[in-house]
């Protein structure tokens, strides 16, 4: 009788892992789906919280369960284990697939990063600092970013690792600093802006802005050249200067980075190249967010989004048509099947209609974002917002902490519950912030540029 209970509960946790698997791998989707209201995830997360939940109170049974099925499992039935083993305190375990874990699989590497970034206990902080001094380039470089990503102070420990670690593993470090933002990083930050590998030296630039250090934001300046290097980096921090030079790029080389950073830098002597680049299909939907996100135009089309259907799908009599004349199913009034989603539109013609009837809202002097006068406000708006582009939201708490000093310790990936309390905490700060400046006028680190 023991046994079969036993088979018993283990099937049960075996049921639940794979659930967990479904709903990670679904938040994940979800996360990145344009159409999705970000508070929404907040459900499939509760979701895949009960499934955890019950792994945690099935104790020793169902952390051995949970131990087999981290190295057999798919990605999502790792990331639930090892939300379990960080629950139940179970750092030896956690600290034998560290040494065990496949750093080539991106998507197992992902897994077990996610959940410690959850779920990575505070009492764990000085291990989980010794593991990065002490541990090969790969483990230091998840762990590192675990830290940064939850701003464990330890700066000098990630200093340590960037000079210990491989290059392609330097960005994840110097990601992790800028998230920390401790002052003795500063040197170790500008000496990284001089990397031969361009990833590694975009990350730097990203650092030292968020520390608003004056010679990383003078050497981003310098590097103003046609094609501009690091483009997005000017969009967060540049003054217009530099919308010229975004143009260039936007319109010859059709850079959608570009294109985004005169999204951000809200100028409005772009707008009207931007409604050249909207026939550049690649380009359309990006230029028509960047439009959007300076002006706030609310002109929004129905579009189908067709359904991908493969012909083992399919009747027979519908596989002979297919074959015969290339056509699939349709529904009775005609149309394909798949599913309508509201999108902004592309047509030049409505943005070029739209701007002339509201040109007397802006000033050209100023910068705007969704049609209003920039400032720290309208950025926090942005990020409570269910109409923001979700591609842009998180550099909106990179612009408050570059251009304002706010540090919104917010990343797009955090639970929805962990979100919703930084953005209420910020209230405050981003308040005072709004009473400090010039709407409209272009800021580093609080000072107008």
């Amino acid at each position: 009788m023991a046994t079969s209970l036993r088979s018993f509960q283990v099937g049960i946790y075996e049921e639940h892992l794979e659930e967990a698997s479904f709903l990670y791998e679904q938040r994940r989707a979800l996360i990145k789906q344009s159409d999705v209201d970000w508070r929404h995830i907040g459900d499939f997360e509760e979701r895949l919280e009960a499934h955890i939940d019950a792994l945690v109170v099935g104790a020793d049974l169902a952390v051995e369960v949970c131990r087999r099925r981290s190295d057999e499992g798919d990605a999502g039935e790792l990331f639930a284990a090892v939300c379990v083993f960080c629950r139940r305190r179970g750092a030896s375990i956690l600290a034998n697939l560290l040494r065990g874990l496949d750093f080539s699989n991106v998507e197992r590497v992902r897994a077990v990063g996610d959940a410690l970034k959850y779920e990575l206990p505070d009492d764990w902080r000085d291990s989980s600092l010794q593991a990065v001094m002490q541990g090969q380039g790969s483990i230091a470089a998840l762990l590192g970013g675990v830290l940064g990503y939850r701003r464990t102070p330890g700066s000098d420990v990630l200093i340590e690792a960037l000079h210990r670690v491989e290059s392609r593993q330097q960005a994840t470090i110097l990601w992790a600093l800028g998230r920390t933002r401790a002052g003795q990083a500063a040197a170790a930050i500008r000496s990284s802006v001089h990397s031969p590998e361009p990833d590694v030296r975009g990350a730097a630039i990203r650092a030292g802005l968020r520390m608003h250090d004056p010679e990383v934001w003078a050497h981003l300046l310098a590097l103003t050249t046609t094609p501009p290097p690091f483009p997005m980096e000017l969009g967060l921090a540049a003054g217009r200067s530099v919308v010229p030079t975004l143009i260039a790029d936007a319109t010859r080389a059709f850079s959608e980075e570009s294109v985004m950073a005169l999204g951000l830098l809200g100028d409005l002597s772009s707008v009207r190249a931007l409604i050249s680049l909207l026939p550049h299909e690649p380009l359309a939907q990006i230029v028509a967010e960047a439009l959007f996100v300076i002006t706030g135009a609310p002109l929004v089309v129905d579009v189908l989004v067709v359904d991908a259907i493969e012909e083992e799908e399919l009747f027979d009599d519908e596989i002979a048509v297919y074959r015969e004349t290339g056509q699939l199913p349709t529904r009775p009034d005609g149309r394909r099947f798949g599913t309508v989603e509201r999108k902004l539109s592309i047509n030049p013609a409505e943005w070029t209609a739209w701007l002339e009837a509201n040109a007397a809202r802006f000033r050209s002097d100023r910068r705007y974002r969704l049609g209003e006068l920039y400032d720290p406000s309208i950025l926090l708006r942005c990020l409570l917002s269910d109409r923001y582009p979700k591609t842009w939201r998180g550099l909106a708490a990179e612009e408050l902490l570059t251009r304002y000093a706010v540090d919104v310790p917010l990343e797009v990936d955090m639970p929805v519950a962990w979100q919703t309390r930084v953005l209420r905490e910020v209230t405050v700060p981003v308040g005072e912030a709004s009473a400090e400046v010039d709407p409209g006028l272009w800021y580093f680190g609080r000072r107008a540029v």
